[in-house]
């Protein structure tokens, strides 16, 4: 019975300490790898910044102010993305470092309208 209790307790720890390890690696993947693939992709959609920034500013104010000040923002917005970009996709190789854009890719939308935040 002594037998089981401890195997049991060993099974309970070591399926705690797995998923901990998973949570912990599902919120901040940062090897070299992603780096380089984050870096990458915002370097292919730095230009994306442009669309989504019209849409942000339409929705935070009027439609019309969004089709004119949108796509200025989001000109500065990919300018910025194509800089962190370049400077992940080069300088993967080096220890962790801050992100320079938050999100960390263009698309998520609904963190839409963030640079810079942290």
């Amino acid at each position: 019975m002594k037998r089981i209790m401890i195997t049991v307790a060993g099974l309970a720890a070591v399926c705690v300490l797995g998923m901990s390890s998973t949570v912990q690696a599902a919120e901040e993947p940062d090897n070299h790898i992603n780096k380089l693939i984050r870096g990458w992709t915002n370097v292919a959609t730095f230009w994306l910044e442009i669309p989504k920034q019209m849409y942000v500013v339409s929705q935070q104010r009027d439609a019309a102010v969004g089709l004119l000040f949108g796509p200025f923002k989001g000109l500065g917005f990919g300018i910025a993305r194509l800089g962190a970009g370049l400077y992940k996709g080069l300088l993967f190789w080096l220890p962790k470092f801050e992100s320079i854009v938050d999100p960390p890719i263009v698309w998520p939308f609904e963190e839409a309208g963030t640079l810079a935040s942290k």
